[in-house]
């Protein structure tokens, strides 16, 4: 979520001052989510308090100043351990200027939430900070006419925070190794019931520390990206989305890079203000067979390695590529919405989950099989009012053949978000 996008319906384009605030309490627990085991004793029982101030103001009638700043402390309760206050960084701070010498040309030059599509490939900068942000070091020059708009993006997020000053430093891990990107992204809304997107990326991804022996570091690589996506509205509020990438490049150890991702659900809302819906799906990231060590064919999430799926399975990931790394993972998808009033909406979902090759991790971690198991999703989401709002939500996994454990586990979240936004004219 982008800082201008808490400016105040029905105001007025003259200079202003918009500020918020925003305060967010989450208590989750989980067991069995590393390696689906109840021999071992992994259960996290812990409160994130996490803090957010912001605001945005116009410089002139073509050019805003964003600027926002946040910091979430964890207490954990179980294994106990001892609750410090954690850094607090800038989130976002970035120049806007929305007419950049013709019309329909813009630049945005910072740090800024970068969110495109359904966030498959840019989403999150910095997944190793956890919910806390997801900002990413970019600038973005974009070209707009009519319905239609390409963008020009160069990102550079480093594996530790070196640009912005910060409040109680930890120098905290971002991201497993540095990153750098530049692509162009197209959005194309002119058709009446399709919408189509493509982009082009190519990533470098240099510099982990870890000892070359480290069953997970990763030689420097240099991935391509293309792909698409487009959305179809059907009759009688049915709707046909699909996303597709390819993925070709190396790495400095010479194996070559071949990887696919995509996905594709048909949707239907119904019911008072389309407020249930009910759709199917698959989605599909390649990876890489142990029996080919030249190739490497992991989808690669670039900037988008976030708990789109699940929340507690981006955990269990953590001992194959890393923490949110999407990849080497197929699952089909059921899932229904029902607002039985306003306020509160209901979700279900079901993930029927496999791999396209074993893993060759750990034996007391995995097994020899493909299927990485059944995951089932109950959420109950209330919105108070414009200033309260909040979440329940239930994760439950039952390991497949992927892994040796085959004790279930889960994730358990309670949260609360109080927020206020106001905007001063001048």
């Amino acid at each position: 979520m982008t800082l201008s996008s808490f400016s105040l319906p029905g105001q007025k384009s003259e200079r202003h001052f918009d500020y918020g605030f925003e305060q967010r309490v989450r208590n989750e627990n989980w067991n069995n989510i590393f390696d689906f085991s109840d021999s071992s004793d992994d259960e996290r029982r812990q409160i994130r308090y996490r803090t957010r101030i912001w605001m945005n103001t116009t410089l002139s009638s073509n050019i805003d100043l964003s600027i926002g700043a946040v910091s979430e402390s964890n207490e954990i309760l179980e294994p106990r351990t001892a609750t410090h206050f954690d850094e607090g960084v800038f989130e976002t701070a970035y120049i806007d200027i929305k007419r950049l010498f013709v019309n329909g040309l813009s630049l945005r030059i910072g740090r800024q939430n970068l969110v495109r599509g359904e966030g498959f490939v840019l989403l999150e900068g910095d997944p190793w900070d956890g919910s806390r942000s997801i900002y990413t070091n970019a600038a973005v020059l974009g070209y707009q006419r009519g319905k239609s708009k390409i963008e020009l993006i160069g990102i550079y997020d480093p594996r530790s925070d070196h640009f912005l000053p910060c409040f109680n430093c930890k120098d905290r891990q971002l991201v497993d190794w540095n990153e750098s990107g530049l692509g162009a992204y197209y959005t194309d809304g002119r058709l009446k019931r399709t919408s189509v997107e493509a982009y082009s990326f190519y990533k470098r991804e240099f510099g982990d520390p870890r000892p070359a022996s480290n069953p997970q570091f990763q030689a420097d690589r240099y991935t391509h990206t293309a792909g698409g996506r487009a959305v179809h509205k059907l009759p009688r509020s049915y709707s046909l989305t699909g996303e597709f990438a390819g993925q070709w490049g190396r790495s400095r150890s010479q194996q070559r890079i071949r990887a696919w991702g995509g996905y594709g659900y048909l949707k239907r809302t119904y019911g008072p203000q389309q407020r249930n819906s009910a759709s199917f799906g698959y989605w599909g990231m390649s990876g890489s067979d142990p029996a080919n060590p030249d190739v490497i064919g992991n989808w690669n999430p670039l900037f988008a390695r976030w708990p789109k799926w699940s929340e507690g399975y981006i955990y269990t990931q953590f001992r194959e590529t890393g923490v949110a790394y999407w990849t080497n993972t197929g699952m089909w998808q059921a899932e229904t919405v029902y607002g039985p009033w306003k306020p509160l909406s209901l979700r279900g979902t079901l993930f029927q989950m496999h791999a396209y090759h074993p893993f060759s991790g750990s034996p007391k971690l995995y097994g020899a099989g493909t299927g990485r198991g059944l995951e089932y999703q109950l959420r109950a989401d209330v919105v108070v009012n414009r200033n309260w709002r909040g979440h329940a939500l239930w994760e439950h996994h039952l390991p497949g053949a992927f892994y040796a454990g085959k004790d279930p586990g889960f994730f358990f979240r309670l949260e609360i978000t109080y927020q206020f936004v106001g905007r001063i004219a001048f």
